[in-house]
């Protein structure tokens, strides 16, 4: 992989970003969107040619649920939310990017989004 001359990250950054979009069953425009970015910026992010910003990174770190050292290779992935019964490469396109925006979020828009989606259950519930 192409390294820039005054990058400080390893070389294989870019292929762990490869390998946790493709056990999440991501495609590079579906990570893109949910980072607002063109799909050509993130490919650069995997294939070497550039670097994300540290808020970029932490975005992403988000949607694979790992910490930025597992991206930067500094160790084993491990997911921090495992569901042993729906897997996310079985959520239809929809759920994915539902999990995607909700990982991005911060510990209070988490809160407000799980509040309103509680709110749109209660209704549906009422509604039957």
């Amino acid at each position: 992989m192409p390294r820039r001359k005054c990058s400080s990250v390893d070389q294989s950054f870019g292929k762990n970003l490869l390998k946790y979009r493709k056990l999440c069953d991501y495609t590079q425009q579906e990570v893109a969107d949910l980072l607002n970015l063109n799909r050509t910026t993130y490919t650069k992010y995997e294939t070497g040619v550039s670097e994300p910003s540290y808020d970029i990174l932490k975005k992403i770190a988000a949607i694979y649920g790992v910490d930025i050292n597992s991206i930067l290779g500094e160790e084993n992935f491990k997911p921090k939310v495992e569901d042993s019964h729906i897997k996310i490469n079985n959520l239809s396109m929809d759920e994915k990017e539902l999990v995607g925006i909700y990982r991005i979020l911060s510990g209070d828009e988490k809160h407000e989004f799980l509040q309103y989606a509680r709110e749109i259950k209660v209704k549906k519930n009422n509604d039957f």
